[in-house]
């Protein structure tokens, strides 16, 4: 008995030993933003407790595009786009509650109609009423979900490798997505996470690696670290994803553009062909040469094929009725 609990205290020791070497705290509130902001940035008052951080870039004249990143992500992931579609197209963006400088929900919700009201908290803000949602990932499947919910204030869907779609072929989650959903990731996660763990989880979400650089890699990781963050993330992982929604998807009434990289296997392109079948009218381009961040990986390509679907709708919707 007794050389049991000596067992027990030596690995009790160890465990707190390797829990303060291997400790990864959370960044500094105040050295995150004023990092990770820009002229552009702003801070909405959400009237629950927390503040939304939103960038409204580009050409204020025209179409406005309001772009809605994934899970573990930040608004970041879109400047690409920005840079090379600002001069034509109003850029907005904002991070989601549990990412970037927004930190977490002030209600703990992680829901598709929570993430919905916030988007239109911030075009409310700023004064604009329709917008193409342009969605990653979850945030794909968050601007589908907006395209169902709020249809009063949705121009458009682009859906890049979103989520949600009731497929047999499942993906196979980035390696911090799948610690995540342990036992052991719900323990550690919160208080420890390595910086090859988020790594390794953005080149699992690449096609080619070699294009992701270590200021992206740091970014991730300081910000996945911001305070409530790491928990939000968690917590998120819990939420709903009502799969029962994917029998609506094919009731949208507006024009949907879907873009997929056709070696994702974080959503395979099973999934995006899924999209296309069920959404009347939709179009689909894959990227060869692109996995689960299209928009990062393949900027120049993403932008083309939104500027020129864009012009295609405007053109068609400006036709007079023939009938």
């Amino acid at each position: 008995m007794k050389k049991t609990i000596r067992i027990l205290v030596v690995l009790l020791v160890l465990l707190g030993a390797a829990f303060l070497i291997f400790r990864t705290p959370d960044t500094d509130r105040a050295e995150m933003i004023t990092k990770y902001s820009n002229e552009s940035s702003r801070f909405l008052d959400d009237g629950q407790g927390g503040k939304i951080h939103y960038r409204d870039q580009g050409n204020r004249d025209g179409p406005a595009l309001l772009l809605i990143h994934g899970s573990n992500s930040l608004l970041q992931t879109w400047e690409p786009l920005v840079a090379l579609l600002g001069n034509k197209y109003r850029m907005i963006s904002l991070d989601l509650y549990g990412h970037g400088l927004t930190g977490p929900s002030p209600t703990g919700a992680y829901d598709a109609e929570t993430n919905i009201a916030s988007a239109v908290k911030v075009l409310d803000a700023i004064g604009v009423d329709k917008v193409y949602w342009v969605g990653n990932s979850r945030g794909g499947w968050i601007a589908w979900r907006a395209g169902r919910s709020v249809p009063e204030r949705t121009s458009g869907l682009v859906l890049i490798d979103a989520s949600g779609a009731q497929v047999e072929q499942a993906g196979k989650p980035y390696l911090g997505a799948r610690l995540a959903q342990s036992w052991l990731g719900e323990l550690l996660l919160p208080e420890i996470t390595p910086r090859f763990l988020v790594k390794s989880s953005l080149e699992e979400s690449y096609a080619q690696p070699e294009r992701l650089t270590e200021e992206m890699v740091d970014r991730y990781w300081e910000l996945l670290r911001f305070p409530g963050n790491r928990q939000a993330t968690l917590d998120r992982g819990k939420t709903a994803r009502e799969p029962e929604k994917w029998s609506e998807v094919g009731s949208l009434n507006m024009p949907v553009l879907i873009l997929w990289g056709e070696q994702d296997t974080v959503i395979p392109p099973a999934h995006a062909r899924a999209f296309e079948s069920r959404i009347p009218g939709s179009t689909l381009i894959t990227y060869v040469d692109a996995g689960h961040l299209p928009m990062e990986e393949t900027p120049h390509q993403v932008a083309r094929d939104i500027d020129a679907w864009i012009d295609a709708a405007t053109t068609e919707a400006a036709a007079p009725n023939q009938d």
